[in-house]
């Protein structure tokens, strides 16, 4: 049920709904059988998901990669926009600017802001960028796991295992020519850097080259839980000094023992707000098809209002509440996409 009290749009700043409907084969705007689609985003009354694309170069490692990253990059693109080009445009839009969100809330449709999660298929090729910003791209997650052109991740393969990045083992974790001038030509473009599942050095060197807010779309806090995988208390600092968004997740990066769970989301919610303010903190869902790990109180997307309730029962003022669960996104993405 919908929340009519909330101003603004709830938005989930980290989503895989995109992938799990192209990965299914079924229409858009259809029940995908996992943890979010558009029927449980209008239940959950979930006006907006930044949809990340997740296409691992299978070169970087890992029994996921693709072959040819890039043709599956403008497969799903593709795939999305033919959807809405068809019986799925009665439900949702693609959204590229800050007014498209507002927009489709209006007319009760779902907007999909269309990102990348790991920057593999670019391979350092700010044409190709250039390009996926025409065909709708409006945010890149510079890497996910591994090492590609771009920069270093927090997870690495090792033949077929993956294992956290160590600073005294692995080469180190640097942001590379490539990546900074993509962060640049980003900038440029207007599109959301995300920062999420960079190792500190690639984290640090990204910070100096940005020059527009950035976003950490599902990033926990590494006070609460200690792992690489989360962002320290200067990194978060950092991030809302650049103007930027933090969006803690119910589901754990880890390895770090975590349940995923409502009350791990509120947890992290709390500790951000404490440490740099209401204004820049979000949510980012992250979830996909994993039925085996819904996450405890927040059973899928369709339950979004809970996240409401709990803020409001932690003692979140309307205002807060309402930049939390979608405001502060907007700002954001206006900010820096339009």
């Amino acid at each position: 049920m919908t929340d009519n009290s909330l101003a603004a749009p709830i938005i989930d700043a980290h989503g895989h709904t995109l992938d799990l409907a192209f990965k299914s084969g079924r229409k858009l705007h259809q029940d995908l059988g996992g943890l979010t689609d558009v029927p449980l985003m209008r239940a959950g009354g979930v006006a907006a998901q930044l949809t990340a694309c997740w296409v691992p170069d299978a070169e970087i490692g890992g029994p996921h990669g693709s072959r040819h990253p890039l043709q599956e990059v403008l497969r799903i693109i593709d795939y999305l926009h033919r959807q809405l080009e068809g019986e799925a445009g009665e439900y949702a839009v693609l959204a590229t600017t800050a007014d498209h969100i507002e927009e489709a809330h209006k007319s009760g449709k779902v907007a999909f802001v269309l990102g990348l999660e790991g920057g593999d298929a670019l391979k350092g090729d700010l044409s190709v960028l250039r390009t996926l910003y025409r065909l709708g791209l409006r945010h890149l997650g510079l890497v996910h796991e591994g090492r590609n052109a771009l920069g270093t991740a927090t997870q690495v393969w090792s033949g077929p295992t993956m294992r956290l990045y160590d600073s005294e083992v692995d080469p180190p974790g640097r942001l590379t020519e490539a990546g900074r001038q993509v962060i640049g030509e980003m900038n440029r473009l207007g599109m959301l850097v995300d920062i999420t599942h960079l190792v500190e050095a690639c984290f640090w060197a990204a910070l100096e080259v940005a020059r527009a807010p950035v976003i950490a779309t599902h990033g926990n806090a590494r006070a609460l839980r200690d792992t690489v995988r989360y962002l320290s208390d200067d990194q978060l600092r950092a991030v809302a000094a650049t103007g930027g968004l933090i969006c803690p997740s119910p589901m754990p990066l880890g390895p770090a023992g975590e349940t995923a769970s409502l009350e791990m989301l509120l947890d992290h919610i709390d500790y951000i707000v404490a440490l740099v303010g209401p204004a820049h903190v979000g949510f980012g869902t992250d979830l996909l098809d994993q039925l085996n790990a819904r996450p405890v109180g927040l059973e899928d997307i369709g339950e979004s209002q809970n996240i409401v309730e709990g803020l409001q029962q932690r003692g979140h003022q309307a205002e807060v509440i309402d930049g939390i669960m979608g405001g502060n996104f907007i700002r954001v993405f206006r900010e820096v996409a339009g």
